[in-house]
């Protein structure tokens, strides 16, 4: 589970709207029936949702800045595997990715305003300065984009957990077949899964020495801030399936 990045200040008992979002999932799962399908799952998740927005009162548009998440499940029960949203999941090293096209396009529109800057004036070129000032600028057109959450019938469409009907189509639903199968689930804090945690790491540690603000290497809608070790939070779990 990976609670979408927070577009306000909005805190209840502390958290963030992407940590509860996550937490919700999270709740969900632990009580829910291993016959269930992915569909199930997400109704279960959808009525936790309308249930705190129905407690707590939500002073921001839910579409823009409400309550968002992105998973990857596996169902032992159904030898399934569940992704919505943008994160990454190989299979005997076969890698399946769920990516956001708007968010892929806005990332672009950050690499060529900051590699712009960097021609002109390479000393200035990873301030967090001018690293605030273009995701200002592209964070509205982050929050416009939600428009298309959920939409299948845009190319634009992508899933996310938020309390709405997520179209089949915009879920991946992975069988995974008889016999011993390696899985790895993890989030989009990492730039490529590798085989292992150590390797994935290590890729990204390479990355970020080399691109720190994530705008040429590794395209992003941001870089690393502060004392922060990454651009995003990260999710790595690497598991066998047996019979």
């Amino acid at each position: 589970m990976d609670g979408v990045t927070s577009k306000s200040d909005f805190l209840y008992k502390g958290k963030t709207t992407g940590r509860i979002a996550a937490e919700i999932v999270v709740n969900v799962l632990a009580e829910l029936s291993p016959e269930a399908d992915v569909q199930a799952f997400v109704g279960k998740v959808n009525q936790a949702i309308a249930a705190f927005y129905r407690e707590v009162q939500f002073p921001y548009s839910r579409e823009e800045k409400g309550l968002q998440a992105v998973c990857a499940v596996w169902s032992r029960n159904r030898r399934e595997i569940w992704m919505i949203g943008d994160c990454q999941v190989s299979v005997d090293g076969v890698l399946y990715i769920n990516p956001k096209r708007s968010d892929e396009i806005l990332a672009d529109v950050r690499s060529l305003i900051l590699c712009a800057v960097r021609e002109r004036d390479p000393s200035g070129f990873c301030g967090e300065k001018l690293q605030q000032e273009v995701r200002d600028l592209i964070e509205p057109w982050i929050l416009k984009a939600t428009v298309f959450a959920n939409n299948g019938n845009t190319e634009y469409g992508y899933s996310i957990i938020n309390g709405e009907e997520i179209p089949e189509s915009l879920i991946k639903v992975i069988p995974l077949g008889a016999g011993t199968h390696e899985v790895i689930l993890a989030s989009d804090g990492y730039p490529r899964v590798e085989p292992t945690l150590e390797q994935s790491e290590a890729c990204l540690r390479n990355v970020l020495a080399e691109d720190r603000a994530c705008c040429r290497i590794y395209k992003s809608t941001k870089g690393v801030n502060g004392e922060n070790k990454s651009y995003d939070d990260r999710t790595y779990i690497r598991f066998l399936v047996s019979e």
